[in-house]
């Protein structure tokens, strides 16, 4: 068992869960019968970004990152090995694909993902600032970062299927990569304790 530190705006927070991560998957294999996307056995984090890169990166996407994003991305920044869908033991060739956006290998796809969040919602960015609605960043998948929050809570967000996941991007990562988390309570978000968050013009 480990133990992890929580904060948010303590980077090593995010280099605890990227060392113990790498040890994690190292000894970890791939479960045959499960759908989606899985790591690889012996899959590591890519070294993160500089702090220009992330100026520039910002500058890319129209905003200035929060500072739990920003901590994310000078530890991390993807992994090196895609992601892995064996879809449930169904014989078939494997398919592969990022589980973690990486820049700039991945900015197209980011883009992309939140183009198609906008268009499945019928909403306009502008739209949203001026209705106080925060805009969206992805960190993996379909997890969507508030930005514009307070704790920069995630959402998962399928097209217009969108429900609350993480109250922020530390308690996903913990929750969504480990199974061995001693104080593994501090990582929780009991469904009674989601905030009303104002998104996609509910409240």
């Amino acid at each position: 068992m480990i133990k992890l530190p929580t904060s948010l705006e303590n980077i090593e927070t995010f280099m605890a869960i990227k060392v113990e991560s790498g040890k994690y998957w190292s000894e970890t294999d791939i479960n045959p019968g499960v759908y989606g996307y899985q790591v690889q056995k012996g899959t590591k984090w890519k070294e993160g970004l500089t702090e220009e890169q992330i100026k520039d990166f910002e500058k890319e996407m129209g905003l200035t990152f929060p500072l739990p994003l920003i901590n994310f991305y000078l530890t991390m920044n993807g992994l090196d090995k895609p992601g892995i869908n064996v879809s449930g033991s169904n014989k078939g060739e494997p398919k592969y694909q990022p589980i973690y956006y990486s820049y700039p290998e991945n900015l197209p796809q980011i883009k992309e993902m939140i183009a198609w969040i906008y268009e499945e919602n019928h909403i306009e960015q502008e739209t949203m600032l001026q209705a106080g609605i925060s805009r969206i960043f992805p960190i993996s998948g379909h997890r969507f970062m508030l930005v514009d929050e307070p704790t920069c809570p995630i959402l998962s967000m399928y097209g217009t299927d969108i429900i609350y996941l993480s109250e922020n991007i530390v308690n996903m990562l913990v929750n969504e990569i480990f199974d061995n988390v001693e104080n593994i309570s501090e990582f929780e978000n009991p469904p009674t304790n989601a905030p009303k968050i104002k998104y996609w013009l509910k409240v």
